[in-house]
């Protein structure tokens, strides 16, 4: 400030007005042009994910079109649920083939039955298998099991290794599937 009080008063007015200006422009480089560039990225990103939305729902129909798409891809190769005897023996006729490709032995086979919740639900039929095997067994078994028809989902796995060969596992799985409501 010691070089202001040498300055006459319009000397002093010009390099307060030279010093608000560079401020101003510092400020309009260093955070307003960033600020506005990343909004014309986004709202150029939104066009482009709208427009994707719009084909897809163009091609699908609706939303509801869309979703059911999404939901059969997950279970690909779902059959019409049948009535309880013949849906546990699909299930287990075919989970009892993919566990032999795999090399897994069972020891254990058991059945449940439950109700599905929610508007339109069948009833569940879940299988508990107890089994011995090693990891790349396992990962075989779980890799075909997406290709089993019958199959819904995994609703329970555990695993655990043998103390004395730490090749071996025992295992444990539930996996369910459908049948229909009252048969």
């Amino acid at each position: 400030m010691n070089i202001l009080t040498k300055l006459n008063q319009r000397e002093r007015k010009t390099v307060l007005v030279c010093l608000i200006v560079c401020a101003a422009m510092l400020f309009w480089f260093l955070v307003m042009e960033p600020v506005l560039k990343q909004g014309r990225q986004l709202r150029s990103q939104l066009q482009q994910q709208r427009q994707r939305l719009g084909i897809l729902l163009a091609r699908e129909g609706t939303p509801e079109a869309l979703r059911q798409k999404n939901l059969t891809q997950m279970v690909p190769m779902l059959e019409m649920p049948t009535s309880s005897e013949k849906q546990i023996q699909l299930l287990r006729d075919k989970i009892t083939q993919q566990l032999g490709q795999a090399g897994v032995k069972v020891i254990n086979f058991q059945f449940s039955s439950g109700i599905a919740q929610g508007p339109g639900a069948t009833d569940v039929i879940t299988l508990r298998c107890q089994g011995k095997c090693q990891f790349d067994s396992l990962s075989r078994f779980l890799d075909d099991l997406r290709k089993n028809p019958y199959y819904v989902g995994i609703e329970e796995l555990s695993i655990k290794i043998d103390e004395k060969n730490r090749q071996n596992l025992d295992i444990a799985f539930t996996v369910s599937t459908f049948r229909l409501s009252g048969a």
